[in-house]
């Protein structure tokens, strides 16, 4: 039996919230605050045979998929990760002979205009 599967919304959207740790630009988090996926329509699809025997068996096919999106919705919703960086972020750039070590600070993130925005300062050290 073949289904062709149609999920509404048709491009769930998965919303996530990063953010790092107040002292550190190295210390990272983020947090699965919504998954918008409210069901999942299946239709016979494939040669007649196997439309004719998917049709038949649709009704419980779909009784079980339509326990599916609320399961993955609890499995990831309110679902969190932190992660450090190997480093901070930051480059090392060489004036003359001297190496120089350029540290991002006091990282923020926040959005501008739909996209994400980080704000800081940064530490100069030799």
């Amino acid at each position: 039996m073949q289904y062709k599967v149609t999920l509404t919304p048709p491009k769930p959207v998965l919303t996530v919230t990063v953010a790092v740790a107040p002292d550190s630009a190295q210390k990272f988090s983020a947090k699965v605050t919504a998954l918008d996926l409210t069901k999942a329509d299946l239709q016979p699809d494939g040669n007649p045979i196997d439309k004719a025997l998917a049709a038949a068996a649709k009704p419980l096919v779909q009784a079980l998929v339509d326990k599916v999106p609320p399961i993955i919705v609890d499995a990831v919703k309110d679902k969190s990760v932190s992660f450090d960086l190997d480093q901070p972020i930051g480059y090392k750039v060489t004036a003359g002979d001297v190496p120089i070590t350029l540290t991002a600070t006091n990282l923020v993130l926040g959005t501008h205009e739909g996209h994400l925005l980080v704000t800081g300062g940064i530490e100069v050290a030799p």
